[in-house]
């Protein structure tokens, strides 16, 4: 008889879990005298505990390789009241999501994220002239990527470090060099028990809360690199393919080269700032410069 999705996700999640990497006896006895099992059963579970444990190990050194992702975000289109009538009017101009492309190189304690040198950086530009009664008014609809070099901060690389923890994002903003420093994100990851293809790779899908954001990755235990795209990570495998809030960002691995010798230096040009202080300048010298533009619309996605 098969066991019950969450009878195996118990043992399965657990031993994701950093804050209880192991079961002892008294543990092990009493989950299982909730669910009462058959002793065929217990042997069963406990065969799964010790593959799984096995299948996943937590430390297990990491292959080095370059991935490169499709980045597709959603546009949050948010415009002003007296612009309402003027949208639906040229709606159909704006498009529902804006794509680009990454590339993630990692070795066995960093990862290195990039914009795809090929890809066409800065900013995509629609226009179009509306008249009215006070004459022509000339309407400009910008759209500018993440990490674009267009308006917004271009981001020149973005490091992870698994021996501290930590992460350097390199941007450069206003022709300034910014280095933004902070701690990689830890997530209480589950495993849901789906397992899918992509590549040619198994993979298995976890699932994990940050703050109020759903998040949703598909990783491929064979590729053991606890690495993945915008610096999530900490599954056993490469994350292949990354959804952050219900699918408004995505991430989506296009391709995979593996046992490359990759040496990735931490940034270290750019003046030091904090996530709150960098994300408060840009905000500041968007809306001053917005101030100067007429009819200017411009649209982002996180």
């Amino acid at each position: 008889m098969f066991v019950a999705n969450s009878q195996w996700l118990f043992f399965a999640n657990a031993l994701m879990c950093t804050d209880m990497p192991c079961f002892t006896y008294s543990q092990l006895t009493c989950h299982l005298s909730m669910i009462r099992p058959s002793p065929k059963l217990l042997s069963l579970l406990f065969l799964a505990a010790m593959t799984l444990a096995v299948s996943f190990p937590q430390h297990a050194a990491a292959q080095s390789g370059t991935v490169t992702y499709t980045h597709t975000i959603v546009l949050d289109i948010k415009l002003p009241p007296e612009m309402d009538q003027l949208f639906e009017q040229f709606k159909d101009m704006i498009p529902e999501s804006v794509t680009t492309s990454y590339v993630l190189d990692f070795n066995e304690t960093l990862s290195s994220m990039r914009l795809l040198e090929e890809e066409d950086e800065g900013e995509s530009t629609s226009g179009f002239r509306k008249q009215s009664a006070g004459g022509d008014v000339n309407i400009a609809v910008s759209f500018a990527a993440s990490g674009s070099s267009g308006s917004g901060p271009q981001l020149i690389a973005s490091v992870g470090n698994l021996d501290d923890g930590t992460y350097t994002n390199h941007y450069k903003f206003l022709t300034r060099d910014f280095l933004v420093a902070g701690e990689l994100p830890e997530l209480a990851w589950k495993l849901t028990g789906e397992e899918g293809m992509l590549l040619d790779r198994q993979v298995m899908k976890a699932t994990a809360t940050m703050d109020t954001v759903s998040v949703e990755a598909w990783f491929a235990p064979e590729i053991p690199a606890p690495f993945g795209p915008d610096n999530y990570g900490g599954l056993p495998g490469l994350i292949l393919m990354l959804s952050i809030d219900d699918g408004s960002k995505l991430y989506e691995a296009t391709s995979i080269t593996l046992d490359t010798e990759i040496e990735i230096t931490v940034p270290d040009k750019g003046r030091p700032v904090t996530q709150e202080e960098f994300e408060k300048l840009v905000q500041e010298q968007m809306e001053e410069r917005a101030s100067g533009w007429n009819n200017r619309v411009i649209i982002r996605g996180n």
